[in-house]
């Protein structure tokens, strides 16, 4: 009997982890989003949360009372930059990775692309906000074609009140609903928002095969089951 889920990233999780070894990326903002207790519930073997948080960062306490008060033992916290060219020599690979929430608050989306590959063994799900294709509102219409990854900093003022009239009923979007000053070393704003066409070729390019893909989020948001490649 086919199990019920109410979200899709769960749902891979439940098809791929069963006697392999686990990380959440990026999982520490909003402790309630981890899924390492996903994890854990479907049989990974090795469970590990890994994020950008200094060790001292009160998201770590709360993330591990939260872990207490799942029952969730063993989980292994530790303190790292996705975006770190070097990270093959610093974290050791899993067998499969979680990452959600990520991608688009990166400046650079394919050094991210390219390390999830380098820090998973055999899977990667991973959630990104995209664009549609076209938005139109209040504000006026905005459309480009399915290759397109959209770059935030580039928007004109017109086109940031109709983004801003998009995504405000979803929360704060630094760079959308709101102007933002950039700087490459800044990860709270949004830097890029890929079509769903373009993802998936991101994703291709980068080397994964595309195993499954749903949007999610009322079509603003993509979640992919990626494989590794053979014998990596």
């Amino acid at each position: 009997m086919d199990l019920f889920f109410s979200d899709v990233r769960d749902k891979y999780i439940s098809r791929v982890i069963k006697g392999n070894t686990f990380a959440d990326i990026g999982g520490l903002w909003g402790t309630v989003n981890e899924k390492v207790s996903v994890a854990h519930k479907y049989g990974a073997s090795d469970l590990n949360m890994m994020d950008i948080q200094p060790p001292e960062s009160d998201l770590w306490h709360r993330f591990r009372e939260r872990m207490v008060a799942l029952g969730v033992t063993g989980c292994r916290c530790v303190t790292m930059d996705l975006g770190n060219p070097q990270i093959g020599s610093t974290v050791q690979p899993v067998d499969v990775v979680h990452c959600s929430g990520v991608l688009y608050h990166h400046p650079d989306p394919m050094l991210l692309l390219a390390n999830l590959r380098r820090v998973s063994r055999k899977y990667v799900i991973l959630t990104s906000a995209i664009i549609r294709n076209e938005i139109k509102n209040r504000k006026g219409r905005y459309s480009l074609p399915p290759s397109s990854v959209l770059f935030v900093p580039a928007l004109s003022d017109a086109e940031r009140e109709i983004m801003k009239a998009h995504w405000e009923p979803y929360g704060t979007a630094y760079g959308l609903t709101q102007k933002y000053d950039f700087a490459v070393d800044d990860f709270a704003p949004w830097w890029w928002l890929p079509t769903a066409t373009a993802l998936l070729a991101m994703c291709t390019a980068a080397g994964f095969s595309v195993e499954d893909s749903a949007h999610t989020w009322n079509d603003n948001a993509l979640t992919v089951l990626l494989r590794c490649p053979a014998g990596q």
